[in-house]
């Protein structure tokens, strides 16, 4: 049986770690998440190897640019920025400092399965 992919998900809004939850693993994904503070996190990435992060832009105490930023000091794992700004300046700016893809919220969940399997597949030099 293959291994399955591990995504980690930074995120401090409880409601859209569950639903990443719910719906990642159902799809055949393993999740886990760390809280989104650097000395967690490092410790996370360093544990739990993840082949995929999700990072939610908007929090409190390191925002998500900021810690796309600090995340690709320490890893080449794809990373996924989601956010409630719907501009193509927030995604322009996203993918420039080291996300691999950006979705908007709201979003369902096969639109955020199909983006994942994208990175993934470009990643492994395979098209979509």
């Amino acid at each position: 049986m293959p291994a399955r992919i591990k995504i980690l998900a930074i995120s401090q809004d409880p409601a859209l770690l569950r639903f990443l939850q719910r719906e990642l693993d159902a799809d055949g994904y393993e999740i886990v998440s760390a809280l989104p503070t650097s000395d967690h996190l490092r410790l996370t990435l360093d544990n739990e190897s993840p082949d995929y992060i999700i990072v939610d832009i908007a929090m409190p105490s390191l925002d998500g640019i900021g810690m796309t930023l600090q995340l690709r000091q320490w890893t080449q794992s794809p990373i996924m920025m989601l956010s409630t700004f719907n501009t193509s300046e927030g995604k322009i700016r996203g993918l420039n400092l080291g996300s691999d893809t950006y979705l908007t919220e709201p979003f369902g969940a096969d639109v955020l399965q199909e983006r994942i399997a994208e990175t993934l597949n470009r990643q492994d030099g395979v098209s979509a």
